[in-house]
């Protein structure tokens, strides 16, 4: 006959686990509370510069007025990675494409900043994507942006 395993020991494991892994983390490193040395650093990215360093070393100019501004950018790690989001009137978008050399990429979701657009609740390819134009001397920065009540939210990463 054969013998049903309990599941006791299971419940007990992943209660151990849930348990130090709160312990490795007391203050949620991904919460909303989590507040980096930098202003405007993302929760869930780590920076090591400021978003105005970041921001000049990649040659991208925020619009005035641009509003909840998260960013995260690692300048001790190869490639320099980047990214920042914020929202702006819509209106203020094609100003914003114009000034930072970017040109339209069709709808594809760039992958570079794929995670940030979902996590913020936005459905992929639904937003007109961007890419630094060719010929320019700054370096490589990708984006998309999408609308809700007429307030865009862009997302660039570099």
């Amino acid at each position: 006959m054969f013998h049903r395993p309990t599941r006791m020991p299971g419940l007990i494991a992943g209660m151990l686990l849930a348990g130090s892994l709160a312990a490795c983390d007391p203050g949620g490193l991904r919460s909303a509370e989590h507040a980096g040395p930098f202003p405007h650093e993302s929760p869930s990215d780590a920076a090591d510069v400021s978003l105005d360093q970041a921001l000049s070393d990649y040659g991208v100019r925020l619009p005035e007025g641009a509003e909840d501004i998260a960013y995260g950018a690692l300048k001790a790690l190869d490639g320099y990675p980047f990214n920042v989001q914020f929202s702006v009137p819509c209106d203020a978008v094609a100003a914003f494409v114009r000034d930072n050399r970017l040109a339209s990429a069709g709808r594809t979701t760039p992958d570079e900043v794929l995670t940030e657009v979902i996590d913020a609740g936005f459905t992929p390819d639904s937003g007109p994507a961007y890419v630094r134009a060719k010929g320019s001397k700054l370096p490589k920065v990708t984006g998309a942006v999408f609308e809700r009540s007429s307030t865009c939210r862009v997302f660039l990463a570099g």
